[in-house]
């Protein structure tokens, strides 16, 4: 009989071995891929997580130039409706107008106005302004404002990224010229005008500059003698300049229009008795000064007057502060005088809004503080009683016939008007 083969037991050991060892290589195949996946993983996350941090970066980055910009227009804002420059570059770079932004702060030792907003603490823009360099000679002054221009500086910072920008802020000056008579210009009875500058110091003689420059749109008349104007003289006139003129003497030469053009007339309503001493002195109803026997006192701040009238011989009006004083009708010192305790022109400030060209609206008097700087452009201007007047004077006309020694205050140069920016940069680290 034929016997059953068994199977060989060889054979099924074989088979199960590549059986096993299939099974593993595929088990580390797959384990392989899975830890590719996983690496790829964590890599596809790293890369997404410095992606967002790369744009949250340029995010902030492009904030902080959008704060520095908005630091910048708030600054030029307030700047622009300064009359002074000189104040804005007091206090470190931080005074005048832009006392209206934030809080003083220091960065880098220098010091800033910083407005807060956003997240952080330290989130905002940061504002300063900085002098030129516009001394002619020595070394600069950064408190001091020679050329009517200024820089203004932006710091804008959000989270760790600052941007910063920069733009040069300056305006036309006021008073260029010591004495300015539009459709003429007189001197006489040993007339003089020179020059100093209460920035840096009082007027001496001894110390006396030149830069008493006198112009108009028509001619200047000198008369009697011993007329001296240390300074140059400037005429629209094709005639001939007489008399003592230290600097350059000029005929012919282009009309020029008032610098600030004519002031606004402030009133009808004037202002209220506040300030005035004594205060039955004044008339709120009709704006009319009367300067008695016993004086008056303004307080520092602005007023807008109808007539400023002396009705007593000595009478005076003095000046303790800071004081702007608009004008719609006559001014008449005759007689008494002006007091600046200040001894700064720029502290008592006249304009006149009365368009009278052919009459003298304003008559001055000199005095031994006569510090005043008076701005007339549609009236005539008069000036009399000899001794001295520290500032300027631009009227319609200006006849100085009684001998008063003018010292123009180069300071006053910094008394500006359409003020302007321009040259916007960012500014680089």
């Amino acid at each position: 009989m034929w016997k059953r083969r068994r199977p060989s037991t060889d054979g099924d050991v074989i088979g199960r071995g590549r059986v096993r060892r299939e099974r593993g290589s595929a088990l580390v195949v797959v384990l392989m891929v899975v830890a590719a996946l996983a690496f790829l993983g964590v890599m596809a996350a790293r890369s997404v997580r410095s992606e967002l941090q790369i744009t949250q970066k340029d995010v902030n980055t492009q904030k902080a130039l959008s704060a520095a910009e908005a630091g910048l227009n708030h600054a030029y804002d307030l700047v622009k409706s300064t009359t002074n420059l000189n104040n804005e570059l007091g206090s470190s770079g931080t005074g005048g107008t832009l006392s209206g932004i934030g809080s003083v702060v220091t960065l880098n030792g220098a010091s800033y106005r910083f407005r807060a907003f956003g997240g952080g603490s330290s989130d905002g823009y940061y504002v300063q302004a900085t002098d030129d360099y516009d001394e002619t000679s020595g070394a600069n002054n950064s408190s001091v404002d020679m050329n009517q221009r200024i820089y203004l500086t932006s710091r804008g910072r959000v989270g760790t990224s600052e941007r910063v920008v920069m733009a040069a802020v300056g305006g036309t000056s006021k008073f260029p010229y010591g004495l300015f008579g539009d459709s003429g210009l007189t001197l006489g009875g040993g007339s003089k005008v020179d020059s100093y500058d209460s920035r840096v110091g009082s007027y001496t003689v001894a110390t006396a500059g030149s830069a008493g420059d006198i112009r108009t749109n028509g001619a200047i008349n000198f008369n009697g003698s011993n007329n001296v104007v240390n300074g140059n003289a400037t005429q629209a006139s094709s005639s001939g300049i007489g008399d003592t003129v230290t600097g350059t003497k000029t005929s012919s030469a282009s009309s020029i229009t008032a610098p600030c053009g004519a002031p606004a007339a402030c009133g009808p309503v004037y202002s209220p008795n506040g300030g005035i001493t004594p205060a039955n002195s004044y008339n709120p109803g009709s704006g009319d000064l009367s300067i008695g026997s016993s004086g008056v006192s303004l307080a520092s701040g602005t007023y807008c007057f109808h007539t400023v009238t002396v009705t007593a011989n000595g009478a005076a009006l003095t000046i303790t502060g800071a004081v702007v004083m608009n004008v719609t009708g006559a001014v008449d010192f005759t007689g008494g005088s002006a007091i600046n305790t200040t001894a700064s022109p720029s502290n008592f400030q006249i304009n006149s809004s009365l368009n009278s060209p052919g009459t003298d609206g304003i008559v001055l008097t000199g005095g031994t503080q006569a510090h005043m700087a008076v701005y007339a452009p549609n009236t005539g201007i008069k000036i009399t009683g000899g001794s001295d007047i520290w500032g300027a004077v631009w009227g319609a006309s200006v006849k100085n016939t009684g001998g008063t020694w003018i010292h123009y205050d180069q300071a006053l140069q910094g008394l500006v008007c359409g003020t302007g920016m321009s040259g916007w940069h960012e500014v680089r680290n």
